[in-house]
């Protein structure tokens, strides 16, 4: 038997089915790439939006990372300084429990004249190998005065001498003429 689906008159044949059938299934692609179009679109859109948030996720964490190595570096510096503080103020305390009171006392009773008398002495420790010192003296004449800068200023372990002030019995200093005077005091011991 002849299967023919040719329902017309011969010699006709009746393709109508088939291209229906073909125009369906054109019809159904279209249908289904539009909704494969239409499903890519969303996703492009909502990958899109995701990468804007990696993206600034990403920013914002680079951000948080520089911010907080800015923070390390400044708190690294502020140790440091912290520590550079701390050592400097025990170089003080060292310089100061080294420095020998004795040697400076009998270096001044050599050098200081016989009418001179040391009423107040105070030294600040500011550099490793000397000591600046405000000394209150008193003298019995105006002379005093001279003589103590000049045997002063003639001793090798002082320096910077200077006299910041002066007052005599007539100007209120019963005990004679007193006079500060402000020196630096290098030891012969130091380098």
């Amino acid at each position: 038997m002849d299967a023919s689906w040719n329902f017309a008159r011969k010699p006709f044949r009746d393709e109508r089915p088939v291209f229906a059938a073909i125009g369906a299934a054109v019809l159904l692609s279209l249908v289904l790439l539009g909704a494969n179009l239409h499903l890519y679109w969303k996703f492009s859109r909502q990958v899109e939006g995701t990468r804007r948030e990696i993206a600034a996720l990403e920013e914002r964490r680079a951000r948080a990372v520089k911010s907080a190595e800015q923070a390390r570096t400044a708190l690294e510096g502020y140790k440091l300084s912290s520590l550079a503080q701390q050592s400097a103020g025990l170089q003080v305390i060292v310089r100061e429990r080294r420095f020998s009171w004795l040697a400076l006392l009998a270096r001044l009773e050599r050098t200081l004249p016989s009418d001179v008398r040391l009423a107040r002495l105070t030294p600040r420790f500011d550099k490793a190998d000397s000591v600046e010192l405000d000394m209150a003296v008193l003298g019995r004449n105006q002379d005093s005065v001279v003589h103590a800068i000049a045997a002063l200023s003639k001793d090798p372990d002082f320096g910077e001498v200077a006299l910041l002030s002066e007052s005599s019995p007539e100007k209120g200093a019963p005990e004679g003429y007193s006079f500060q005077i402000a020196l630096r005091y290098t030891p012969e011991s130091a380098p």
